[in-house]
């Protein structure tokens, strides 16, 4: 009783969050063009302050890229898996293989990694996350915009545009060249710091809401979606245990950056995939099957909680 006392204050503001997201939707408290400003204002400006501020004044080293190979290596892992689960269980939705990869680290993953060890250990997922936003913003979404018909020159000029890509290549060029480091040490430092870590500060509950608020049900689909669901689980608990003793094998043992792992694999697929599913079936299976394992995520969180929390 004790050890569920002393996780509740991280957990309880998740589902708190969650639950003002969702039933702000279903009594017209916040307008979707309200939601749309939060989604601008977190991918803008508030995580590409929390990225930068992660990897600006640390040392950048060869196990980065380590780690960013086998996480890569992961994501095409899965999607090949997705593909072959599709064809063995003859699964008529053709968005299935997509759901078995990538993870909603920018809308859930870095909020709850931050609630779980604060926004000063964040580095190290955000360490985790690079082979991950490698893979989607390539791989994945050449694929996803092929689906849709959009050539591979479109896709990387879109791709050049996300904040995120720039926001991750400054933090990684100031901290490889040693140039953040110099910065916190100078007068500017301090300055510097409180100032990322203020704008950034909001990422959590604002990604939470937006996430609760757009949860999406559709009965018809809770069955396929459930199974969907079984699947994933199911992948992404192998691909999490090779990825963990693969990456170990290289690099010295972290704690924050396991766990970063574990968190990482227990996340739903990411939320980009609705936008680029054109027939309504598979739209309405996808909603689904993404809202189905969001909750079940949040579940997984508290487990990881319990479990990782001194």
């Amino acid at each position: 009783m004790d050890r569920f006392l002393s996780i509740l204050p991280i957990i309880a503001p998740v589902f708190v969050t969650l639950l003002i997201g969702y039933f702000s939707k279903r009594k017209g408290l916040v307008s979707p063009e309200g939601v749309g400003g939060m989604k601008a204002l977190v991918m803008n400006f508030a995580l590409p302050a929390v990225i930068i501020g992660a990897f600006y004044n640390i040392d950048i080293s060869t196990d980065i890229l380590v780690i960013a190979a086998i996480i890569f290596s992961s994501g095409i892992a899965g999607l090949l898996a997705g593909k072959l689960l599709k064809k063995l269980l003859r699964i008529r939705h053709e968005a299935m293989p997509f759901l078995m990869t990538t993870f909603e680290t920018g809308m859930i993953g870095y909020g709850l990694y931050i609630l779980l060890f604060s926004q000063e250990k964040f580095s190290w997922f955000a360490m985790a996350d690079i082979g991950e936003a490698v893979f989607v913003f390539t791989v994945y979404s050449i694929l996803l915009n092929m689906r849709v018909g959009t050539d591979v020159k479109s896709s990387l000029r879109a791709m050049l545009k996300t904040p995120m890509i720039w926001a991750t290549a400054a933090g990684l060029i100031l901290g490889a060249t040693g140039l953040g480091r110099l910065l916190d040490a100078s007068p500017a430092g301090p300055t510097v710091g409180e100032v990322l870590s203020y704008v950034g500060a909001p990422t959590g509950i604002l990604m939470l809401f937006v996430v609760g608020y757009e949860m999406q049900l559709n009965r018809r689909y809770i069955k396929s979606g459930l199974a969907a669901l079984g699947l994933r689980a199911c992948v992404m608990a192998l691909l999490c245990f090779a990825v963990v003793n693969l990456i170990f094998l290289f690099i010295p043992f972290n704690e924050y950056l396991f766990w970063s792992f574990i968190l990482m694999y227990s996340l739903p697929s990411t939320y980009l995939l609705p936008l680029f599913t054109r027939s309504g079936d598979d739209k309405a299976y996808v909603a689904t099957s993404l809202a189905l394992y969001t909750v079940f995520s949040i579940v997984l969180f508290s487990v990881i909680a319990y479990l990782a929390v001194p």
